[in-house]
């Protein structure tokens, strides 16, 4: 301290006799800590905004919801630190950057931009030319004017160039197929072509040749023990393909996932399950058409029996390729799906989720643990349950031909059934 203060009064001394202000003394250093955190906000802000782009393709994706609202929230709160350290002359030019680009992101939260809104689909009638649609085209009453116009649109587009050659020929299926890619992706007709062309290709590419199922499948419902290399699956991976239908009238499709045992080669299991996948979307679309009402499934998934061997690289590999597969290719395809026999912490940690969940989530996804059939009364009828709480792992396979004979259809179905 001393050294320090005849310093100054040297520098002083000088300062008079030259006539020459001193110098300021150099400033300190940035603090690590300031540059640091700034960083690790930037880092998460943009996995933040990736999460966001790719969940904004998809209506209801609840992490993207929750990320967009973080983006706001971490922006907004990010501006007066801006301020701070813009008044700051000591700052770095990191620093300064960082909370730069943050702001950017508050000013567009504050002036109510559509930088994190999906954007607004072109109208029908500029994205795709097309005659004036009529109800009939898409089998029935079930899309809205605006949904009829794209599904139209889209339906001339294909046949006006070389359609897929694995287009179906009925253009009513047709047009449920896309009404299902409408009510997933949105009304941008060329989007919608975009994803069902896609979705044929994949469909040429991976699923196994099915003639014969494809052809009852329009006339029936079938059993998984009917899918290709189905008698020998029965003993790795029971499913009931259809049984019998929810009250609301959708028809309910269980899988025992606790039950399965897995293979160590999946070579068989791939073509009977992507079978039985396929041919379960063609009966529904058929279903749709003569119904007049776009059917979906009630999927049920009973976890009884789960268990550390089923961990494997192989089992979460299919799981993965299946259930990727299925939410691509295969859009708005169940209305309601239900876990039972969950885990103790499985339920208590979805009770938990719930509670910020949208209602219109929490209307499709239901968490049950052992004690379920209450619960599963209120949407299925006793015929159902019997399915799920007293057929064996066989006869599950088989259904709904219960005792060799078919399910008898639940009153005011015989439309949506031949």
């Amino acid at each position: 301290a001393t050294f320090d203060g005849r310093a100054d009064m040297i520098l002083s001394a000088l300062a008079r006799v030259t006539g020459r202000s001193p110098a300021p003394p150099l400033p300190p250093p940035p603090p690590a800590f300031p540059i640091a955190v700034a960083a690790a906000a930037t880092v998460a802000l943009v996995v933040a905004a990736l999460f966001i782009m790719v969940g904004r393709r998809r209506k209801e994706n609840v992490l993207a919801s929750v990320l967009a609202s973080s983006w706001r929230v971490a922006n907004v709160a990010l501006l007066p630190v801006l301020l701070l350290t813009v008044a700051e002359p000591r700052a770095s030019p990191l620093l300064l950057g960082v909370m730069a680009v943050a702001s950017l992101g508050a000013a567009s939260c504050l002036i109510g931009t559509a930088s994190l809104r999906p954007a607004k689909s072109a109208p029908p009638s500029r994205a795709l030319s097309a005659p004036s649609p009529t109800p009939d085209d898409c089998g029935g009453g079930m899309a809205t004017p605006d949904e009829l116009a794209v599904i139209y649109a889209v339906k001339h587009s294909l046949r006006q160039s070389p359609p897929p050659p694995n287009l179906p020929e009925d253009g009513k299926v047709v047009a449920v197929q896309l009404l299902r890619v409408v009510r997933e992706h949105g009304t941008d007709a060329r989007a919608v072509e975009r994803v069902y062309r896609r979705a044929l290709a994949w469909k040429r590419d991976n699923l196994p040749d099915k003639p014969e199922l494809d052809a009852l499948a329009e006339s029936r419902w079938l059993c998984a023990a009917e899918m290709p290399h189905g008698e020998w699956a029965v003993g790795h991976w029971p499913i009931g393909f259809h049984c019998g239908y929810s009250k609301s009238g959708s028809p309910v499709k269980l899988e025992r996932l606790g039950a399965c045992a897995p293979p160590s080669d999946t070579k068989l299991l791939y073509p009977y399950y992507l079978a039985l996948v396929d041919t379960l979307q063609r009966r529904l679309d058929r279903t749709s058409v003569t119904s007049g009402r776009l059917q979906q499934t009630y999927e049920l998934f009973d976890l009884a029996g789960l268990g550390t061997h089923m961990v494997t690289f192989t089992t979460l590999s299919f799981t993965k390729d299946v259930m990727l597969a299925f939410a691509t290719h295969y859009p708005s395809s169940f209305s309601k799906a239900v876990v039972i026999n969950a885990p103790s912490f499985m339920a208590s940690l979805y009770r938990i989720l719930s509670t910020v969940l949208p209602a219109s989530v929490k209307a499709k996804v239901s968490i049950l643990g052992a004690e379920y059939e209450a619960e599963l009364a209120n949407d299925l009828t006793p015929e159902t349950l019997y399915w799920v709480t007293t057929a064996s792992h066989a006869q599950l396979c088989r259904a709904p031909f219960r005792d060799g004979a078919a399910l008898a259809q639940p009153a005011g179905s015989s439309r949506a059934v031949r």
